[in-house]
């Protein structure tokens, strides 16, 4: 008989980011964790700027952009959440969450896409 554990025993997601980040690169040493959170920073002033981009709906934010920012902020907190994980673990869980949804979002726009262009390419061949 093989145990299979519950599914409260389950590593999530974020668990999953963590564990990796804590194999691959560990947590950030003193001097690293202040260039981080620096960039960190960095990274609050550009979501900020991509909202009020959507906000004002003249030049809103594409889906990539919305991904690139997300791929770039969810690993540097996931890592910051190894040194002050009480600083840094909800921002990281909540990061990951959009990084996931941003990325389930360009998926179904590209598939959106490209079923645009195989229904018109259908539709010529009807025509012909």
């Amino acid at each position: 008989m093989t145990y299979t554990p519950e599914p409260a025993e389950l590593p999530g997601e974020y668990e999953q980011a963590r564990d990796h980040a804590r194999v691959t690169v560990g947590p950030y040493a003193a001097e690293e964790q202040v260039t981080a959170a620096s960039d960190l920073s960095l990274l609050h002033a550009e979501a900020f700027a991509l909202r009020l981009r959507a906000d004002a709906a003249e030049d809103p934010p594409t889906l990539e952009e919305w991904g690139a920012h997300y791929r770039r902020k969810t690993p540097l907190l996931v890592r910051l959440s190894l040194s002050d994980p009480l600083s840094y673990e909800a921002p990281a869980r909540e990061a990951l969450a959009r990084w996931r949804l941003a990325e389930r979002r360009e998926i179904a726009a590209l598939a959106g896409a490209r079923l645009g262009d195989e229904a018109e390419g259908w539709l010529r061949q009807q025509g012909n």
